[in-house]
């Protein structure tokens, strides 16, 4: 039974073993029978019958050869008889062995006889006889012979074709066997190729089965490994973390990202999950722990951040993970911990530009303002009472522009160590900007004359800390600081307003003349308050046209009128005519003051296109104030110059009037503009000489042409020998370095006698007309309000 059931499975192999050997046995018969038929074929009969009708041919030619030679024996039929016997002659002697082969009888008795007759012409004909004698029984010889080759050739031709009847004979069987056997074969094979066929289905089959397996397979590795690769690769850890009832606890899998981020292997914590719990810094193990419970108790999501204990420096670690309750009452978390040490450092480097000074560390305006803010959020009343100081350096800004930036930055960082060690460490020391720093005191007192008492003392131990010399790249620097002051409690609820009040105080301190401390006083609020106001009509009346300008005469000794000055009135529409003195130093103040004097010089260029029109106004001069201010603006030589050109006013009848206090600070750049507009016809006057700080070297390289004495000196003149003094010696300055004098401020007509009497030139003053917007002796025409 084994052997069949054996039989039975190789059948496949059997039946095409029977097929090849079939084939193999018609293939051998195949091969006998045509071997037989090739035995067969009269292929060598046909070439002898071919030969044998050749050679009749031949033996033909040479009896018609011969019997010309005998008819007439001339050279010319010798010669023929020559080519016809030598031709004979050998196609006699190569076809001996294929006569020989032929098996026609007689044969052999017709070769020899031939060869005798062939030698016995060849004899004669090399006589060459006259008579054809001898060559005429030759031909009678060669006549039989041809005969005889005739019979042959016919009973040749007869054995050729019996041979062909029997070959066809053979092939009729042979076709019938082919056929017969190609039948049997294609039967064969059908019925191999069907059973291959279905075999080879099955084949299919099982291998498109097998493929898929290993396909399937190899998809399932590959992603395998992929994840195992993303997950190795991901920065931070993919883990699965469980606890169980019994109180172990294991990492079913954690990628390879644990070693770097907690020292272990996934192997160690697949057996131990305590070795990463032991890796957690000390001070947060028992939080990790407890939010770990927390999660497990109410299988909620877990997210923590703790610090791993690395010996170099602890590194913020972020997990995140989701409990999943399992059957046996263990608690498996999935999730992920990632390194957050960078978003942690970015976060305090955040925290750091947004609430701390980046040149000092001090805390800035904005963490300032939100201390000051708790501080009054949790004050209540009948509470201790704080302070806000406002210290600013004095000078601060001559040692940056002397000495640099850098030293700079260095005296303000010293400052603020000073001042941090000059308080508690509750209280809060602030860099505004620049070389502004507030100081923060809490919890005073609770009555306002001790809380007074105990911020002044705060301000004066600062005072002396920061007058003590600051020793900057091996050199000695001094520095003195003004400070504000002003108590706050549980009814100051404006932050804002706080601090405003310090910086008044502080400013009173500077005016105090710097280097001291004062405390905020209520009246000073009403003036700064009473200053905001006028600051903000100002800028009304600019946009409103509420300026106006008024013209004073200026007169040579004669008495002949050769100029006015522009002088600024402000028509208030509620407050009526305000004097200059109240709001030229404001508009100084608030930077007002450069479109305020840009509408006055497009006034006067104006007024002074308008008087070139009359004859009589023609020639005068007006002469223009300019604030240091608005001199010293970038662009302030091209408004010169562009009032001039709007207005076609000529520079000549220009003269811009500066003060001394201009040549405080580089005179180079001063000069430069000067000259400037002194190339283009425009004239300089130095106001109220005398009063300032001018250097008399500086005066010479200034493109000036007239000095005026201050009205101070000249309104004393007669009673003060030191203001008489002072006008000589301005007016023998300007004769000594030819400079045109004019005296300001003349009321009388002693002062008038006086001034000219010793040389004074110009004069100006209430003696000669007030300012008016219209003057009669000048012809002049209304200002054009600025619109």
């Amino acid at each position: 039974m084994p052997r069949v059931i054996l039989v039975w499975r190789r059948r496949f192999y059997l039946l095409a073993l029977l097929a090849l050997s079939l084939s193999a046995a018609g293939i051998v018969q195949l091969w006998v029978n045509v071997s037989r038929i090739e035995a067969a074929l009269p292929l060598t009969s046909l070439y002898r019958e071919r030969d044998f009708s050749a050679f009749f041919h031949d033996l033909a030619r040479l009896e018609a050869a011969l019997q010309m030679a005998v008819v007439v024996p001339d050279e010319k039929n010798y010669a023929a008889l020559d080519f016809a016997l030598d031709l004979a002659t050998l196609r006699q002697r190569d076809n001996i062995g294929v006569y020989g082969e032929s098996g026609v009888e007689g044969l052999d008795a017709f070769n020899r006889r031939l060869a005798e007759v062939l030698a016995r012409l060849d004899t004669l004909r090399a006589t060459r006889p006259q008579d054809g004698i001898g060559l005429g029984a030759e031909l009678d010889r060669i006549s039989g012979l041809r005969a005889e080759l005739q019979a042959l050739n016919d009973a040749l031709f007869q054995s050729s074709m019996e041979q062909a009847s029997s070959q066809r004979t053979s092939l009729g069987q042979l076709r019938q066997s082919m056929s017969a056997l190609i039948v049997l074969l294609g039967a064969f094979g059908l019925g191999l190729a069907g059973l291959l066929l279905r075999q080879q289905r099955s084949i299919r089959t099982l291998e498109q089965r097998d493929v898929e397996l290993r396909a399937g397979e190899a998809v399932q590795r590959e992603l395998r490994e992929r994840l195992e690769k993303i997950a190795d690769n991901v920065p931070g850890v993919i883990y699965q973390y469980r606890q169980s009832i019994d109180g172990r606890s294991t990492y079913p899998y954690a990628s390879q990202g644990i070693r770097a981020l907690f020292g272990v292997s996934p192997e160690e914590v697949r057996r131990d999950g305590n070795r990463v719990l032991a890796a957690i810094h000390p001070e947060d193990r028992e939080r990790v722990s407890e939010s770990l419970l927390l999660s497990a108790q109410t299988l909620q999501p877990w997210n923590c951040e703790y610090r791993v204990g690395r010996p170099e420096s602890p590194v913020w670690v972020s997990a995140y993970a989701t409990p999943q309750l399992e059957g046996d009452g263990s608690v498996l978390w999935h999730g992920y911990a990632h390194d957050v040490s960078r978003h942690k450092a970015a976060e305090d480097e955040i925290r750091q530009l947004a609430f701390y000074d980046p040149l000092t560390g001090l805390p800035n305006r904005r963490l300032l303002m939100d201390r000051l803010r708790h501080a009054l959020a949790g004050q209540l009343p009948g509470q201790r009472h704080g302070a806000l100081l406002f210290i600013d350096l004095d000078n601060f800004k001559t040692l940056n522009d002397t000495q640099g930036h850098e030293y700079g930055d260095h005296l303000l960082c010293q400052v603020a160590e000073r001042l941090v060690s000059s308080v508690r460490g509750a209280d809060t020391v602030a860099r505004l900007g620049g070389d502004e720093f507030v100081v923060m005191l809490q919890d005073l007192s609770a009555q306002p004359r001790e809380a007074v008492a105990a911020a002044e003392a705060v301000g004066d131990k600062i005072l002396l800390a920061l007058n003590s010399p600051y020793l900057i790249a091996g050199r000695e620097f001094h520095s003195t600081p003004s400070i504000g002051i002003t108590l706050f409690d549980a009814a100051d609820q404006h932050i804002d307003e706080l601090l405003k009040r310090a910086d008044l105080a502080m400013y009173q301190a500077k005016e105090a003349g710097r280097n001291t401390l004062r405390f905020f006083d209520p009246a000073m609020q009403a003036e700064v308050a009473a200053y905001s106001a006028l600051e903000s009509d100002l800028r009304q009346a600019l946009r409103e046209g509420q300026f106006l300008l008024h013209y004073q005469p200026q007169l040579d000794r004669s008495g002949k009128a050769t100029g006015a000055e522009a002088l600024l009135r402000w028509q208030h529409p509620a407050r009526g005519n305000i004097p200059p003195a109240d709001f030229i130093p404001l508009a100084e103040r608030s930077g007002l003051i450069v479109p305020v004097g840009r509408w006055v010089l497009e006034s006067a260029c104006r007024q002074l296109a308008a008087w070139a029109q009359v004859p009589a106004t023609a020639q005068l001069t007006l002469a223009v104030n300019v604030s240091v201010r608005q001199f010293r603006h970038p662009d302030f030589v091209d408004q010169v110059v562009g009032a001039l050109d709007r207005s076609g006013a000529d520079p000549l009848r220009l003269k811009l009037e500066l003060t001394e206090s201009l040549l405080l600070d580089d005179v180079e750049e001063i000069v430069a503009k000067m000259t400037r507009l002194k190339q283009l016809g425009v004239g300089f006057s130095l106001d109220d000489f005398g009063t300032g700080y001018s250097s008399l070297a500086y005066l010479k390289r200034l493109p000036i042409e007239q000095l005026k004495i201050d009205r101070s000196f000249v309104r004393d003149v007669l009673t003060d020998p030191n203001d008489a003094v002072i006008a000589r010696t301005i007016i023998a300055l300007g004769q000594s370095l030819g400079l045109s004098v004019m005296a300001e401020g003349v009321e009388t007509e002693a002062q008038y006698a006086f001034l000219s009497r010793h040389g004074c030139q110009a004069f100006q003053g209430f003696l000669f007309g007030q300012p008016k917007a219209e003057w009669s002796l000048l012809g002049a025409s209304p200002a054009v309000s600025f619109s």
